[in-house]
């Protein structure tokens, strides 16, 4: 083993290469919209419902409590979303898309499948297959050693804030 800490093999190659190329981490250009990519599958999955509990996008998203909050606070500021809170339970906020956030989202998919087309148009029928199965198997191997959020360890600054109740 060399003086590096970090594994230097095949899986970290092409998931670094997939990072920076791909340009993951890194605000996205999508219809003629500057969005971050939390920004923009957060438009894909309120674009699946009517409306959804702001907890229920954070969780589907992967993403903690402020985060979300930070999240929908922002699309609602671009006049893409709705927040409003939750009759039922008035802890809680109830998002949706507003007219212009559902032309946006759907401009936006757009924009995805013609990328997504032309892409996946590079690979052959057999890679495109063994892509979607390789994925899919990555995605399985990676939720099994996925911590949730809510059990995942905290730091004494983020127990302190977690007791003082916060809606959203």
């Amino acid at each position: 083993m060399t003086g590096n800490s970090f594994p230097d093999d095949d899986l970290r190659r092409a998931l670094r290469r997939l990072v920076r190329l791909g340009s993951l981490l890194e605000p996205h250009q999508h219809a003629g919209l500057h969005l971050s990519l939390s920004e923009m599958m957060a438009l894909g999955e309120l674009a699946d419902v009517e409306s959804m509990s702001q907890q229920d996008l954070g969780e589907l998203l992967g993403l903690e409590k402020s985060t979300v909050s930070r999240l929908a606070a922002g699309l609602q500021r671009r006049g893409w979303i709705g927040r409003e809170r939750d009759p039922a339970n008035r802890r809680f906020y109830q998002l949706q898309l507003t007219p212009e956030g559902r032309t946006v989202a759907e401009r936006i998919g757009q924009d995805l499948r013609t990328h997504h087309e032309q892409l996946l148009g590079a690979l052959t029928p057999d890679e495109r297959e063994a892509l979607t199965i390789g994925l899919a198997g990555l995605a399985r191997a990676l939720a099994t050693h996925h911590e949730p959020l809510s059990e995942a360890p905290r730091t004494p600054e983020h127990r302190q804030r977690k007791e003082s109740p916060t809606p959203g």
